[in-house]
C-alpha cells in the first residue's frame, strides 16, 4: 500500500483554510451588525437612540446562559466526533496488526516446519 503524504497534507491544509475562512466571515457578519447597530443609534449626534425590546437583567442573564450552553454543546459534539474517529483509528491499527501478527506466525510456522 502506498500512501501519498503530500496529498493528505494538501488536503487537511485545504481543509483548514475553508475552516478559518468561514469563521472569519462569521465574525464580519457579527462585525457588520455591530456597526449597524452603532450606525442606527447615531444617526443624530446628541440625541439618546430610543432603544426597544430591551431585556430584563433576568433576561439578559437567561440568554447569556443559553448561549453559553449551545457553546458547550456544540463543543461536546465536536469533541465526541473527534473522540470517535482515534477510536475507528484505533481499531483499524489493531486489526492491521493482528493481521500483521498472524502473518508473521503463519510464516514463522512454514520456515519451522520446512
Amino acid at each position: 500500500m502506498t500512501v501519498n503524504v503530500t496529498e493528505y497534507i494538501n488536503k487537511i491544509q485545504e481543509e483548514g483554510l475553508a475552516t478559518l475562512k468561514q469563521a472569519q466571515d462569521a465574525n464580519l457578519a457579527a462585525l457588520a451588525s455591530i456597526r449597524e447597530f452603532t450606525a442606527n443609534s447615531t444617526e443624530k449626534p446628541g440625541e439618546m437612540p430610543a432603544f426597544t425590546h430591551v431585556p430584563t437583567p433576568a433576561q439578559f442573564i437567561e440568554r447569556s446562559f443559553d448561549f453559553t450552553n449551545q457553546l458547550l454543546e456544540m463543543r461536546k459534539a465536536y469533541t465526541l466526533k473527534v473522540a470517535e474517529m482515534f477510536v475507528d483509528a484505533q481499531k483499524l491499527m489493531f486489526a492491521e496488526a493482528q493481521k500483521v501478527t498472524a502473518e508473521a506466525t503463519k510464516a514463522a510456522t512454514k520456515v519451522n516446519v520446512k
